[in-house]
């Protein structure tokens, strides 16, 4: 019983290690489309959304936008921790 837990949480910490190097390696173009359309708003088709900063960990991406506009700062997490669809919103 105590090799079958060991061998359980050796399969979860090499899981986990897995999925965060994917989550900060992968690519992410669509998530920058993602946290550009929520940082462009309501200006419009014509809006282009610069990326200036991006911070990308196992739980999340941040950016910081520049539009024509404004100066945001966005931030796209996962629907469950590591896993799920990105979700967008402004900081």
């Amino acid at each position: 019983m105590k090799r079958a837990g060991q061998i359980v949480i050796i399969v979860l910490c090499v899981l986990f290690s897995v999925s965060a190097a994917v989550n900060v390696m992968s690519d992410n173009t669509e998530v920058e489309r993602a946290a550009a359309a929520v940082a462009c708003g309501e200006q419009g088709p014509n809006c282009r959304a610069q990326v200036t900063r991006l911070e990308r960990t196992p739980f999340g991406q941040t950016f910081e936008m520049v539009t024509p506009k404004r100066t945001v700062d966005v931030v796209c997490r996962r629907a469950f921790v590591m896993v799920g669809e990105y979700a967008c919103k402004l900081r």
